[in-house]
């Protein structure tokens, strides 16, 4: 093929001596565990890369509280109702754009979700937005891309943390191949945890105020659940030239210079909140909304418990608006031609 382009150059006088630049306007959806996030951007098709956003916009929707009280372990119609509404209201954001196509990625409420499957049909039926369910180690390199290029940091000595709702994922380079660490810890499961050790079997309540003894047994069941992390993954993380990039809940998210932390910082946001109700929390961090107080202190103590089992020294949070949609937009295969749904 280069062969015949190199012929017509030198043979058309009429052919420019660069080609045209080939963009696609794309909608990307990240469906997580408690938010539905959409992105439009035109991505150049041959570098490969975002050469503008001009959508990027988030709806929170609890996928993983509402499976948690589900007695059989599927998602209710209330939910996926819910959900319906909010990728409609973002389509109508998105169409004065008029994206070529469409594809969201859905991640681990869906992966535990019994009725996964019928909610994927329902959503391209009412919305034609085609939607894929990704593995965990997929999702953790969905991460490690967006981070990569929110970051603009080396790749080869980068490594990915993706703070999730249901779960997180570290992820960095290894040789040519990704190596992906599948943490079944997020935020909603930890609150879980907490009010299970506080005798709350209301999910939808607040675990605060949260005790020093309570913090102190999340914190040995985090290190109980971080056994297993492959000694590669550690080798990297302990190396002076790493630098980790944290996407997903920030830990510090309303307090002033979040973007940078470590885990001393960590500690000390986390000691000074204890014994704290979610009112008295919300009035110290002057917090608009009484649900960011109530996972403030249990998203400390995650945030430490990683980073202090895994020896994460510091902490460079590069969270974009878009979440996952940032990689969706740029990662060719779920962008197949067969998929395509023009808008």
């Amino acid at each position: 093929m280069k062969k015949v382009l190199l012929f017509l150059f030198f043979t058309t006088a009429t052919l420019s001596a660069a080609p045209p630049e080939h963009m696609e306007r794309r909608a990307a959806f990240d469906i997580g565990s408690s938010r539905i996030t959409i992105q439009v951007a035109d991505v150049d098709l041959e570098t490969n890369q975002i050469r503008q956003v001009l959508l990027t916009d988030s709806c929170a929707v609890k996928f993983r509280e509402d499976l948690a009280k589900s007695p059989d372990g599927k998602l209710s119609k209330e939910i996926q109702d819910e959900a319906i509404v909010v990728m409609k209201k973002q389509l109508e954001k998105a169409a004065p754009f008029q994206p070529k196509t469409s594809h969201a990625v859905a991640t681990e409420a869906f992966r535990l979700a019994g009725n996964s499957d019928a909610f994927v049909d329902r959503a391209q039926r009412e919305t034609g937005i085609g939607v894929t369910i990704i593995s965990q180690e997929d999702e953790g390199v969905l991460g490690f891309i967006s981070a990569a290029s929110e970051a603009h940091v080396d790749p080869s000595k980068a490594v990915s943390w993706d703070f999730g709702g249901g779960s997180f994922q570290i992820t960095t380079l290894h040789g040519q191949d990704y190596l992906v660490y599948r943490g079944r810890i997020g935020k909603v499961p930890l609150k879980m945890t907490l009010l299970k050790l506080q005798g709350k079997e209301d999910v939808t309540l607040s675990p605060n105020p949260i005790s020093e003894k309570e913090a102190s047994l999340a914190l040995a069941w985090i290190q109980d659940e971080l056994k297993d992390l492959p000694e590669a993954l550690r080798k990297k993380l302990e190396a002076e030239d790493t630098t980790v990039l944290s996407i997903g809940n920030n830990p510090l998210w309303g307090m002033s210079h979040s973007d940078h932390y470590d885990v001393r910082r960590i500690f000390k946001e986390l000691y000074s909140r204890l014994d704290m109700s979610d009112e008295a929390i919300q009035s110290r961090d002057s917090l608009e909304k009484k649900e960011a107080a109530t996972y403030l202190v249990s998203n400390l103590i995650l945030a430490y418990g990683i980073m202090h089992f895994l020896n994460m020294r510091e902490v460079h949070y590069v969270g974009t608006p878009g979440a996952n949609t940032t990689a969706l937009l740029l990662s060719p295969k779920y962008w197949r031609k067969s998929d395509d749904k023009t808008r």
